[in-house]
């Protein structure tokens, strides 16, 4: 069946979309890039071509005086109406009462969408109307067909009365119509009103797209069976409607399905780092780092997003981690089962790209922390060898002396915290740090003896620091002040990370 289009231009994004459901039949709607007599003709003669005028209600097609002359041309030429309610918070007027309309107020949902097409479908069978005669024709365009009206004189007052009310489909239309007939200004230049009015039709347009995927967000976080179901759908609509979340859905999901970390305070002061037996004192301003380090169910957040491990988007902070991740476009599996225990086969480039996509999730500068931030967090104030204290004790960490031989959970240890309250600095695993060197810098040969001897430069140009020592390190490789350099591109079962966030 050939259909003809009736809608407001703020609904034309959703229009597009039923365009798209009707592929099957031949749809022509008009997308408003001219004005004037020529696009008036071209629309009766539209109407006149069609079987079917399928007319989409809303607010602003209803009050549009285009939308109405062209609802009573169809009407008056005997086409079959189809009225379609696209925005549920309105009163359908009392001229369109004698049609039965579909409601797609809810979105395209399949119901809907087949009671419309089972509605044209049943029309096109049942209805066998003969062309109309051109008398027919030209009695119906010279009662109801004349254009829409536009003053030329009164043409700025008007535009300027329907930008004011929020009116911009009416504006852009009347600009249109002005420009189309010639008027002309010595002062004021419509071209400028014009775009103004179609930068806020756009503005408008995009709003009510981004209401009408919204709330069926809204209604499936709502409820605890398809909340985690509805913040999923949330971070995916976040990525073409960033700014439009009256409900404050980021508030709720973020903390329940982004893993933001707990942060532990450290206040800014002095750390010593020891190399090649000289003593460099440092000062270190204040920052947060996380008081875990970031667990399996954290990181595999970030694997499963939508947007997360598998976009280039995140691994542009260097060239070199652009193309390991090309070689490398998936994460090794989970070593050691448990959602609190440390992600672990994790390599520098991929601890750096996790921190790009949640700092923009969350809007937080977080990125890895250096190594001198790693032992002001570990050690505080104080100059103690361990987290807790001058003495080891292996009842504190998870190191080869408390014989797990596989990672912990990161909340197991609470007398092994450090003054700041940081949990896990001392064994367990590993942790990268942001702290970067040459790669012919000396460097000891493996992280734990039970790896063998592997080289710490096979390709990189530089060397990252690694912290903390591992269940399968002893005591010694667990203190504040010792660390390893590795080839960023290492992914060891006892390396992991966590992650600060700066100021």
């Amino acid at each position: 069946m050939r259909l003809f289009i009736s809608y407001a231009r703020v609904d034309k994004p959703l229009c597009t979309q039923i365009v798209d459901t009707l592929d099957v039949h031949e749809v022509w709607y008009d997308h408003r890039l001219t004005a004037g007599q020529k696009w008036w003709e071209e629309i009766l003669r539209r109407i006149t071509w069609c079987e079917g005028f399928v007319y989409l209600l809303s607010k602003e097609s209803i009050a549009s005086e285009y939308c109405r002359k062209e609802f009573q041309v169809a009407k008056g030429l005997g086409k079959r109406i189809f009225p379609v309610l696209i925005h549920g918070r309105i009163d359908v007027p009392e001229w369109m009462n004698e049609y039965q309309y579909v409601d797609m107020s809810n979105g395209l949902d399949v119901k809907a969408v087949k009671q419309l097409l089972n509605s044209i479908y049943v029309a096109g069978r049942n209805t066998f109307d003969e062309p109309t005669s051109d008398d027919a024709l030209s009695s119906v365009l010279r009662r109801v067909a004349q254009p829409p009206g536009v003053e030329l004189v009164d043409v700025i007052a008007q535009a300027a009365e329907a930008l004011d009310s929020n009116d911009f489909d009416k504006a852009v239309f009347l600009i249109k119509n002005a420009l189309a007939n010639g008027y002309e200004s010595r002062f004021v230049n419509l071209q400028e009103v014009l775009k103004e009015a179609e930068q806020a039709l756009e503005r408008q347009s995009y709003l009510r797209e981004a209401e009408r995927e919204y709330r069926p967000i809204v209604a499936l976080i709502k409820r605890q069976r398809t909340f985690a179901l509805g913040c999923k759908a949330f971070m995916a609509y976040r990525e073409h409607f960033a700014d439009y979340d009256p409900d404050k859905l980021a508030d709720i999901c973020l903390g329940q399905v982004l893993p933001i970390p707990e942060w532990c305070s450290i206040p800014a002061g002095e750390v010593v780092i020891e190399r090649e037996k000289k003593r460099v004192i440092h000062h270190i301003d204040a920052f947060r780092i996380s008081k875990y380090p970031v667990t399996n169910a954290q990181f595999q957040t970030f694997i499963a997003a939508p947007d997360g491990y598998r976009n280039d988007k995140w691994w542009g902070f260097s060239p070199e981690a652009c193309e390991w991740h090309h070689a490398h476009p998936e994460p090794l599996p989970i070593k050691f089962e448990g959602n609190e225990h440390p992600r672990v086969n994790v390599c520098w480039y991929e601890a750096m790209a996790y921190c790009a996509w949640l700092s923009e999730k969350t809007g937080l500068k977080i990125t890895l922390p250096t190594e001198q931030q790693w032992q002001r967090a570990a050690q505080g104030d104080t100059t103690n060898r361990y987290p807790w204290g001058g003495k080891f004790d292996k009842s504190r960490c998870n190191t080869s002396e408390a014989g797990f031989k596989r990672t912990t959970p990161v909340s197991q240890f609470p007398t092994g915290i450090s003054p700041f309250g940081v949990y896990d600095m001392a064994g367990n695993a590993w942790e990268w740090c942001l702290t970067r060197q040459s790669a012919n810098h000396h460097a000891p040969l493996s992280v734990d003896e039970d790896h063998g001897k592997q080289s710490t430069t096979a390709n990189s140009k530089y060397t990252c620091i690694v912290r903390g020592g591992s269940f399968l390190g002893n005591a010694e490789r667990a203190r504040n002040s010792f660390y390893f350099k590795l080839d960023p591109v290492y992914r060891y079962f006892t390396i992991g990370f966590r992650v600060v966030a700066l100021p």
